[in-house]
């Protein structure tokens, strides 16, 4: 008998599974109202994804922390000020500041808040930064969990697949950690020898870690770099991005593992140069209105030999409407057209009702089985 393990490996070889894999993603902010008891007591002991598969009963995609990050001649501090959190860099070439609101949204009592993030201060302010900027990366250390990694890897045993969390991209981290999208875009216009020169600091800084990630037991990386257009041009995409994706894929492949990749914004008019990038799974192409690529879309604009992994629809799953919610599930279904490199990803909206939770699995479960009957 196929067990999920099995089956997810099958999906990610490209071969034909027993049935659609079904998978969950859950975390501090995207996760519903109303949980059972038992959830709160799992994610004390596992991550939030995970204990939505056991919740659901369904294959599971673990996500878990790899690495931990340490500084050397770097003087780094992290204070926290009410919601506001403040972190500082010291280098020979200047200081550096990043600070960032942490927002709760409290959900029913006895619930855990929603919490988010949000950086209202970045540390690479002019191109006069990138100096001390590239500095920390020269000087950072990476500490590799192998112990937890490998309980978890014990812990998941056959009902799937164990991933850790990878260093997003050096552009990917530039919009949304330490300079953001106007400084950026001047950067990239206007000094683009010290921006590609800075960004190569970071990604070889990177592949040192992508290189430690590739002796864990785990079976590959998940990157989270929430790509979009809304931030990034094709054309930085191309030209700033899509090496590193290549360099990271490399380094994987060449241990036996996994390169999975996240994006789960604007992303259809990218789709192409993800081709030749050599990553085995796309994590996340998001439907409008949140992002702007259907299943179709995906699997067209992606072409053969990357897994899609396509998010359930945020505002669907908030409806708690049944035929809103059976609906669309029923959809990614029809535009995905094959089993092949097909992996439905349940994903908890935040504050959104349980109750389409588990509408929605239902669905998938139902079909995932039979719909690609023959095919």
């Amino acid at each position: 008998m196929t067990t999920p393990r099995q089956n997810l490996l099958r999906v990610f070889r490209h071969e034909q599974p027993d049935w659609v894999p079904i998978v969950t993603l859950a975390d501090g902010y995207n996760r519903p109202r109303s949980m059972p008891p038992s959830y709160y007591e799992d994610i004390q002991r596992m991550s939030p994804s995970r204990a939505l598969a056991r919740t659901f009963d369904v294959d599971v995609l673990d996500r878990v922390a790899g690495y931990v990050e340490h500084y050397r001649e770097v003087g780094y501090t992290k204070t926290v000020e009410g919601h506001l959190e403040t972190e500082r860099w010291e280098t020979p070439y200047g200081e550096l500041t990043l600070r960032a609101l942490r927002t709760e949204y409290p959900l029913g009592e006895g619930e855990p808040p929603l919490t988010s993030l949000a950086r209202v201060e970045y540390p690479v302010k002019s191109v006069a930064d990138l100096r001390a900027f590239a500095y920390i990366f020269e000087h950072v250390e990476y500490e590799f969990l192998h112990d937890q990694v490998a309980q978890h890897v014990h812990e998941v045993g056959e009902s799937g697949i164990v991933t850790v969390g990878a260093p997003a991209s050096p552009l990917g981290m530039c919009v949304r950690v330490y300079v953001g999208t106007e400084t950026l875009g001047y950067l990239f216009m206007d000094h683009p020898r010290e921006l590609r020169e800075t960004l190569d600091v970071m990604g070889e800084s990177y592949l040192r870690c992508y290189r430690g990630l590739a002796q864990l037991p785990a079976d590959g990386t998940i990157n989270y770099d929430d790509t979009t257009t809304h931030a990034i041009s094709p054309r930085m995409f191309r030209e700033l991005e899509v090496p590193f994706l290549k360099a990271s894929a490399e380094v994987l492949h060449q241990n036996g593992k996994l390169c999975i990749h996240h994006a789960c914004g604007h992303v259809r008019h990218l789709l192409p140069d993800f081709r030749g990038t050599g990553i085995d799974g796309f994590d996340g192409p998001a439907a409008p209105p949140v992002g702007d690529t259907t299943v179709g879309e995906a699997r067209s604009g992606l072409g053969e030999g990357i897994v899609i992994m396509p998010f359930t629809e945020e505002y669907a799953m908030k409806s708690g409407d049944p035929a809103t919610v059976r609906g669309y599930v029923r959809a990614m279904f029809e535009q995905a057209e094959s089993p092949l490199d097909f992996v439905v990803d349940i994903v908890a909206p935040p504050g959104g009702p349980l109750e389409s939770l588990w509408l929605a699995v239902d669905e998938a479960k139902r079909l995932s089985r039979e719909f690609f009957q023959g095919a």
